[in-house]
């Protein structure tokens, strides 16, 4: 048996669209945790350093409007719930970028 040196990358956006999957993910926190969902394109103004920042600002817009608080801990709830979802649903919508598939022999 052979064994082949393999590296396997990903930026999202680059290789993989994984938009529509963080929005899902995204959108079943909110709702478990009774914030408003949000469409693909509201969802690209959170994105970026990670679960815990792109909750955060989704909640932190949310609390704006009610002119209350974020509780650390409630946040930090609903980035694990988030980042458990995605982790279980990345491949529901994600799809290659266009003309990824020709570039690379995927196994």
């Amino acid at each position: 048996m052979t064994q082949k040196f393999t590296v396997v990358f990903d930026l999202d956006g680059t290789l993989v669209d994984t938009a529509p999957d963080l929005m899902l993910a995204h959108n079943h926190v909110m709702k478990k945790f009774g914030y408003p969902t949000k469409s693909l394109d509201e969802l690209k103004n959170t994105v970026g350093q990670g679960a815990g920042a792109m909750i955060g600002r989704s909640i932190w817009s949310q609390a704006k409007k009610e002119l209350t608080s974020i509780n650390e801990k409630i946040k930090n709830e609903m980035t694990d719930e988030f980042i458990s979802y995605y982790g279980n649903n990345i491949l529901n919508e994600s799809t290659l970028m266009p003309g990824v598939k020709g570039f690379f022999k995927l196994v």
